[in-house]
């Protein structure tokens, strides 16, 4: 799919919202595994929108 923007900066887009949304569920007090699912869960669909899903069986923690 061709995109009508510079992807780097939507990857940054995307880099600074998921640090957003981490900072929060921490100001919102969560347990560290419930921050750590959904984290995960964001960073899945992180990657599914900048067109880099991940592999079967690959580890998605950590960042895109």
């Amino acid at each position: 799919m061709k995109l009508s923007f510079d992807k780097t900066l939507f990857e940054e887009f995307i880099s600074q919202a998921l640090t957003r949304f981490e900072q929060h569920l921490r100001q919102e007090k969560m347990k560290e595994g419930t921050i750590q699912q959904r984290m995960r869960g964001a960073r899945e669909f992180a990657r599914f929108l900048t067109d880099r899903p991940h592999r079967r069986g690959e580890r998605t923690k950590g960042t895109i």
